[in-house]
């Protein structure tokens, strides 16, 4: 099972966009085009569209919803649409298990090829 690294504290690096604070980075478990593992970082400032799943992600924490554990259910989805995003920026598709299968059947990739290694 691949492992994603997440962080979420006082101590996360500045934004690769805007130099600002992020409020989450993930280390995900593929690399990209240039061998480098790929970090998913969700910013206050870049991140705030409304048009983005990473800007509903955004509204969540800024709401207070990070504190409140009636909405864990609510975070999850956020954090799983924003992850769909992002990876998309760099060629991965999320493929979900379909429903009431033990194992995964997934159509043949016809698209081009992943930018990244994974």
């Amino acid at each position: 099972m691949a492992h994603v690294s997440v962080q979420r504290s006082d101590d996360l690096p500045p934004c690769s966009r805007c130099n600002g604070s992020l409020i989450l980075a993930a280390t995900m478990p593929v690399l990209d085009a240039f061998g480098k593992p790929i970090t998913l970082e969700l910013c206050r400032a870049c991140d705030a569209s409304d048009a983005t799943a990473a800007g509903a992600l955004v509204r969540f924490f800024k709401s207070g919803g990070g504190q409140d554990t009636t909405r864990t259910q609510e975070c999850a989805d956020l954090v799983l649409d924003f992850q769909k995003e992002a990876m998309a920026a760099h060629g991965y598709v999320l493929v979900d298990k379909p429903k009431g299968t033990t194992a995964a059947v997934f159509p043949p990739h016809t698209g081009a090829a992943p930018k990244g290694v994974g």
